[in-house]
């Protein structure tokens, strides 16, 4: 009697149960004004579970909070015989005033309204102003003090958001050092980035660096908003020096073609220091749209050809420094035409991103590739045209610019171990490939590999690497130092 009793308790609760889970939404009844858009958002809950409904009714909520809407509210009750009621109350509409910032900023009020992104007029959006606020972590500019509050106009129907971001140290001066222990060769390079400059947001950056055979320094320079549009003005240029053994008869006042070196090398096997240099002058223009995407077009001149680049890019890191989380993407291509007859105009086309991820506590990963190609792929080029490669923004485990190819391509898997803003370490992987030139031919591969530590205290940073690349000895490796200060 007692397990009859069980038995029938069992059937009980599972019919329960059943019935319970078969719980799901026959039909919506509207209540109030509402659109044909809000019915068919809603009408995914048909035949959903009776709970289901409320992810449907939050989407539809945050789309009026994105028009203006930001009181929007949508109600539901679950009725006899499985009816969801349904009313909608969407409140008055709202639009932006100008951002303010409680914060010592040193920027100007309507700088900083500028680079918030937000435009006074139109319809308040909470997700334009979540970016917002990424965006103004991210730029480096400012260090957030406090969340962001909204506060509403008694006058008019405009809501005027109001950040707590406090001016931060982020001008820079960095020196690197780096030794080759398998060369026996010394490098150094030379960072000076000047950002938001008097609170204007006009940018300096210069890079010097001196190797064994090759020097190079450039320099940038951003005016921004010109004449009051939303389009920025940047000058820039760069210096190259490069010196290299080529065969006595076959360099022709180096500017003979890099991929045919072989082909003009003299059978005696004599060679002549040559020094090559390249002065290069660009003026652009370039803007933001939205809060993650740029774009820009730049002319550009040299001694001995013109060219004009496209360039793009979109960034949705955390923020500046140490960034977790977060992708960052560029791409450019460049035309480069009256050239001397002697050489052909070519397309170089490149492009890289980069993304970090979250794991576990501190633990972070970081995924990079990039490539780049010369179009046509026969060409006839000076070796100063071959994209440069080498160093901390390529392939880690070579020297600083010590190879030239006319293709490239690698992909990075770092994993970091990240302590807030001050500590990060790293080991990280390489491979890659790059197209050799003559006397090589095809693709040679391309490994590298090493450590990572960069340590920063209040205003000052230590950084600290070691690379080694394929081929190599575990103790001739590239050890690279450096130190950077923040203004």
């Amino acid at each position: 009697m007692r397990q009859l009793m069980v038995c029938i308790l069992l059937l009980a609760a599972f019919a329960f149960a059943k019935g319970e889970g078969a719980c799901t939404v026959d039909s919506i009844a509207w209540k109030g004004e509402h659109t044909a858009f809000d019915e068919a958002q809603m009408k995914g809950a048909l035949g959903q579970p009776c709970d289901a409904w409320k992810a449907a009714a939050a989407k539809l909520t945050r789309y009026y909070e994105d028009q203006g809407f930001i009181a929007a509210h949508v109600r539901g009750e679950l009725r006899e015989r499985n009816v969801l009621g349904i009313e909608i109350q969407r409140g008055a509409g709202y639009v932006w005033a100008p951002p303010e910032n409680l914060d010592s900023s040193g920027t100007k009020r309507e700088v900083f309204a500028k680079l918030s992104g937000i435009e006074a007029g139109e319809a308040v959006s909470l997700t334009d102003l979540e970016r917002s606020e990424r965006r103004l972590s991210r730029i480096g500019y400012y260090n957030r003090t406090a969340p962001t509050r909204l506060f509403r106009d008694p006058a008019r129907n405009r809501i005027v958001p109001v950040f707590s971001m406090r001016k931060a140290n982020v001008s820079e001066a960095e020196g690197v050092l780096t030794y080759s222990s398998e060369d026996n060769v010394w490098e150094g390079k030379l960072d000076v980035n000047l950002y938001n400059i008097a609170g204007t947001a006009r940018d300096l950056q210069l890079e010097g660096f001196t190797g064994e055979n090759t020097r190079h320094l450039s320099g940038s320079y951003k005016e921004p908003w010109i004449l009051g549009t939303a389009w920025n003005v940047v000058v820039r240029g760069n210096f190259d020096e490069e010196t290299l053994d080529a065969p006595a008869d076959g360099m022709n006042g180096g500017t003979a073609d890099a991929g045919d070196i072989a082909d003009v090398a003299d059978t005696s096997g004599a060679t002549q220091e040559t020094v090559e240099r390249v002065i290069v002058g660009e003026a652009g223009i370039t803007r933001d749209i939205g809060f993650d995407f740029s774009i820009g077009v730049f002319f550009g001149i040299s001694e001995d050809d013109k060219h004009t680049s496209f360039e793009m890019s979109y960034v949705s890191l955390d923020r500046f420094v140490l960034p977790r989380s977060g992708w960052r993407m560029d791409a450019s291509a460049t035309w480069k035409m009256a050239r001397p007859d002697s050489l052909d105009n070519y397309l170089a086309a490149k492009a890289n991103v980069m993304a970090y991820y979250p794991l576990y506590g501190n633990f972070i990963a970081r995924f990079a590739g990039m490539a780049g190609g010369i179009f046509p792929s026969g060409a006839t080029l000076r070796r100063t045209d071959l994209f440069a490669l080498g160093g901390p923004g390529d392939f880690k485990g070579m020297q600083y610019r010590m190879l030239r190819s006319r293709a490239y391509g690698l992909s990075e898997f770092a994993l970091l171990w990240q302590d807030g803003y001050d500590l990060s370490i790293e080991a990280f992987y390489q491979p890659g490939l790059y197209r050799r030139l003559a006397p090589g031919h095809g693709w040679a591969r391309e490994q590298g590999y090493g450590i990572g530590f960069t340590q920063y205290r209040s205003n000052w940073s230590v950084n600290l690497y070691y690379a080694l690349r394929n081929g190599c000895d575990y103790l001739d490796g590239i050890i690279g130092f450096g130190v950077k200060t923040l203004f």
